[in-house]
C-alpha cells in the first residue's frame, strides 16, 4: 500500500541561516514565517530571517527527522541552518522550531522559483525527498536622482556654458561618466565639460569598486527519457517513479523531488548554480521504499554520468537516458555607487546690435522686451535701462541684454561722439584747425596750425562706426576721400588728451 505524504507544500523554505538567525517564538502553526520573502536589488546586501515550524505527524504517523539538503538561490546568495553541526537535520518530536538565513548580495535580477530540497523520516520510511518552492524577485540595480557620487559647478546656468565636475569617491578602482553633451569619461577627476546649446542635459556617474567578470553556469532543466530494468520485474510490473541525485565533489548537493508512477519522459525544472571548479555527478534513481513500495524493495540505482557544463542530449546513464540543459551567463561587475544629476542649461538672448542717431544724439536698439543696461566705456550708467540712451558725453558705449532667466547677452562696442565746431573744454586757447571746402567732392584739406601737428585724426559714419584714421604731420593736409560713399561724417582729431569734432559732407 502506498502512503500520501500532505507534508506541507507551505511548509519549509529555506532552512538557511546565517550562524545568527533569530526564530520568532511567536510562531505555533505548522508553516513558515513570513510566508513571502521581501523582495531584494542587485548589487544591494540582502539577509532574511526565516523561522519554520515543523510538523509532527502525518495520517497517524510520526516524523522523526526533516534533512535540509539543499537551497537553491540566485547567484550571489548563500544559506546556512541554525543547526549546522547537526547537518541541518531537525527531530520536530523534540523541537519544531528552526531558522535558516539568506545573505548575501544579489548578482541578477529576475523571479525566481527557489527550490528547497529536503528528506523526510517517518516511523514507517526514511529519506522520502520533497522539493518546497517559494518566489523570491530580486529588482535590478537602484538609481536615485539626488547626486551623492559627484558635485559639479558652472559659471553660468546660461548656454554656452563651462562645467566643472568633482568626484566626491576619490580613490576607487574605475570610473564612468556621461556627460550627456558627446562626451563620456572613465577619469577620477574629469575635466571641465563645454555645453553649447541650451537644454535639459542628464549626467550619468558609475563608480567601480570591484572589476570581476562572473561566468555563471546555471543547471535549469533535466528530463529523464527513458528508463527500464526496475522495480519487482522485468519488465516492470509498475509504473516508474523517477528521482535524480547531484553530488558536488562526491557529496549530495541535491535530491529532486519523486514524479510517482509515471512512466519517462519526466522534466525538472530548477535552477542549481554550478561551480566550474568542481566535479559534479548525476544519479537517476527509481523510488521502491521511500516511495513506499517496500514490495517492490529498495530504490533502484538506474546508472550516474558526470555533468558537463555544456549540457548534454541523450546521454546514457546505465538503463536510463537524460537530457539536460545548462544556462551560462556573463555578469558584469556592478558599480559601487550610481549617481544621476539634472543640468538645465538656459538660453541667452539675443544679442543687441546698437546704432547710433548722432543728429539727435540718441543710442537705441530694437526692444524685444528684455531688460537692458547700458555701458560707457565700460562701466554702467545709472537709470540706462531702455532701449534707447540719449548720451551726454563722448565715448565707447555698449549694451547689456538680460531675459527673464537672468542669462545675458553683449553688444558690440560702438563709438559716439557729442558734436561740437569747437576743442573741448579742455583744449588750450588757440587756434583750431580749418576743414575746406565742407561739402567737398572726394579732396578734403585741413589745415592745421602749429598745436594741432602730429595730431591723431579719424574719420567716421554717423552711426559711430570708425572708418579711416591717421596722422596730420603737416600745416596743409590733403586728404583723398574719393572711395567715401556721399553722406555725413565725422572728423575727430586728438592730441594730448584734448579733442576736437568736425561734421562734414562729402556729396559727390
Amino acid at each position: 500500500m502506498k502512503i500520501a505524504i500532505p507534508l506541507l507544500y507551505h511548509i519549509l523554505f529555506n532552512f538557511v541561516q546565517a550562524q545568527n538567525c533569530n526564530i520568532d517564538s511567536t510562531q505555533n502553526q505548522v508553516g513558515i514565517y513570513p510566508p513571502i520573502l521581501p523582495i531584494g536589488h542587485v548589487g544591494q546586501t540582502y539577509s532574511e530571517d526565516i523561522t519554520f515550524v515543523l510538523p509532527t505527524d502525518t495520517l497517524g504517523f510520526d516524523f522523526i527527522n526533516f534533512q535540509i539538503t539543499t537551497v537553491t538561490l540566485p547567484l550571489g546568495l548563500t544559506w546556512s541552518c541554525n543547526n549546522t553541526s547537526n547537518n541541518c537535520n531537525y527531530n520536530p518530536q523534540l523541537n519544531q522550531h528552526g531558522c535558516v538565513n539568506i545573505q548575501g548580495i544579489p548578482l541578477l535580477a529576475g523571479t525566481y522559483t527557489i527550490d528547497v530540497s529536503v528528506l523526510a523520516d517517518l516511523t514507517i520510511l526514511s529519506g522520502y525527498p520533497f522539493v518546497f518552492q517559494i518566489e523570491l524577485e530580486i529588482l535590478p540595480q537602484t538609481t536615485t536622482l539626488s547626486n551623492n557620487g559627484f558635485s559639479h559647478s558652472a559659471t553660468s546656468n546660461c548656454a554656452p556654458a563651462l562645467i566643472t565636475f568633482s568626484n566626491n569617491n576619490p580613490g576607487l578602482l574605475a570610473y564612468q561618466w556621461n556627460f550627456a553633451n558627446g562626451n563620456i569619461s572613465n577619469s577620477e577627476q574629469p575635466s571641465s565639460q563645454y555645453y553649447e546649446d541650451p537644454g535639459v542635459y542628464i549626467v550619468n556617474y558609475l563608480a567601480y569598486n570591484a572589476l570581476d567578470t562572473i561566468e555563471a553556469f546555471t543547471l535549469n532543466q533535466l528530463q529523464i527519457t527513458n528508463m527500464s530494468n526496475y522495480g519487482g520485474g522485468f519488465p516492470s510490473f509498475d509504473s516508474a517513479d523517477a528521482y535524480f541525485k547531484i553530488k558536488e565533489n562526491g557529496t549530495l548537493i541535491y535530491q529532486s523531488s519523486i514524479i510517482g508512477d509515471q512512466n519517462p519522459p519526466v522534466q525538472w525544472n530548477l535552477n542549481l548554480n554550478l561551480n566550474t571548479n568542481s566535479n559534479y555527478l548525476i544519479e537517476i534513481w527509481e523510488a521502491d521504499d521511500s516511495y513506499s513500495e517496500p514490495y517492490f524493495g529498495s530504490d533502484d540505482f538506474m546508472g550516474s554520468a558526470n555533468l558537463s557544463l555544456f549540457g548534454c542530449s541523450a546521454c546514457s546513464t546505465g538503463s536510463s537516458q537524460m537530457n539536460y540543459s545548462i544556462a551560462n551567463q556573463q555578469i558584469l561587475p556592478s558599480p559601487t555607487l550610481i549617481s544621476i544629476d539634472t543640468i538645465i542649461l538656459f538660453e541667452a538672448p539675443t544679442s543687441p546690435i546698437i546704432s547710433f542717431d548722432a543728429i539727435n544724439q540718441t543710442l537705441s536698439t530694437p526692444d524685444l522686451g528684455y531688460s537692458y543696461q547700458w555701458y560707457l566705456n565700460g562701466t554702467p550708467i545709472t537709470g540706462a535701462n531702455s532701449a534707447t540712451h540719449l548720451i551726454l558725453q563722448s565715448g565707447a558705449y555698449s549694451l547689456i541684454a538680460i531675459n527673464g532667466n537672468g542669462c545675458m547677452a553683449y553688444s558690440d562696442t560702438l563709438t559716439a561722439i557729442i558734436l561740437t565746431n569747437s576743442a573741448s573744454e579742455t583744449e588750450t586757447k588757440t587756434e583750431e584747425p580749418i576743414l575746406f571746402p565742407n561739402p567737398n567732392n572726394g579732396s578734403l584739406n585741413i589745415h592745421v596750425p602749429t598745436f594741432w601737428h602730429e595730431s591723431i585724426y579719424s574719420i567716421s559714419n554717423l552711426s559711430g562706426q570708425i572708418i579711416w584714421k591717421g596722422v596730420l604731420d603737416q600745416e596743409l593736409n590733403q586728404l583723398d576721400l574719393h572711395e567715401l560713399a556721399n553722406g555725413t561724417y565725422i572728423l575727430e582729431l586728438e592730441k594730448d588728451q584734448i579733442k576736437i569734432h568736425y561734421r562734414f559732407i562729402k556729396n559727390s
